[in-house]
């Protein structure tokens, strides 16, 4: 009665939907948090756009982790009909990437098998979704380096560029690059700085990111050196 109160005085307040989602979770009944979820969609003003996404995502959040695949897919399928989809797929990826990680941090190598392979699919369902979209290869460099997968991450580097358009491939490379100095190899990030540098050698920006990396990973000579 608490949370119908609540509700009925801040319809578009997501934080208050949520809170109610969660107290339903909280006595393990799973449909009737769905069943919030969706009266908080039909009552959340339409112009509320971020109010709602948040609910979609603590929807997602749901079917991660107590609904099938099935339930999962027909849920990014109905948040992508009312959302931007690139942004839908994005989080779902997100949150996956997540679990990976708190999978790997755990006792135990069989979830961690089952929670990758959902990842690693969302991951490539996403690209092939939306492969003009260099957000999307990025964020799949980003998890497949964090994981120490650097042989398929430069695999999938060569296939992002063969579907982005040509003037997404330097930002793409930059940000491949940026990611090999933080999370694999400062020497591989360096050959992509150097071939970017060498194919574009008006892009100051790009140097001032090389640099900015140079300096971070604490070679401060290597730095120097690119001014020259």
């Amino acid at each position: 009665a608490d949370f119908e109160r609540l509700v009925a005085s801040n319809p578009n307040s997501s934080e208050v939907w949520i809170k109610f989602m969660a107290f339903h979770l909280s006595l393990a009944d799973i449909d009737s948090a769905r069943n919030v979820a969706n009266r908080a969609f039909d009552r959340i003003e339409f112009r509320q756009e971020g109010e709602k996404l948040n609910v979609w995502t603590a929807l997602l959040t749901l079917e991660l982790k107590y609904g099938t695949d099935k339930s999962l897919q027909e849920t990014i399928d109905r948040a992508s009909q009312h959302n931007n989809p690139k942004q839908v797929y994005l989080r779902v990826c997100e949150m996956l990437d997540k679990a990976v990680e708190a999978a790997s941090s755990s006792v135990g190598s069989g979830d961690l098998e089952a929670t990758t392979k959902r990842a690693d699919d969302m991951f490539k369902n996403m690209c092939k979704k939306f492969k003009s979209k260099k957000t999307v290869w990025i964020a799949h460099f980003n998890y497949l380096l964090k994981g120490s997968r650097h042989e398929e991450a430069h695999a999938l580097l060569k296939r992002s560029l063969q579907s982005l358009p040509p003037y997404k491939h330097v930002e793409t490379m930059s940000k491949f690059a940026q990611m090999e100095f933080e999370l694999g190899s400062p020497e591989r990030g360096r050959t992509i700085f150097n071939a970017l540098l060498e194919n574009n050698p008006k892009r100051m920006d790009l140097l001032f990111v090389n640099i900015d990396k140079e300096v971070k990973n604490g070679d401060i000579d290597k730095a120097r050196a690119l001014f020259d």
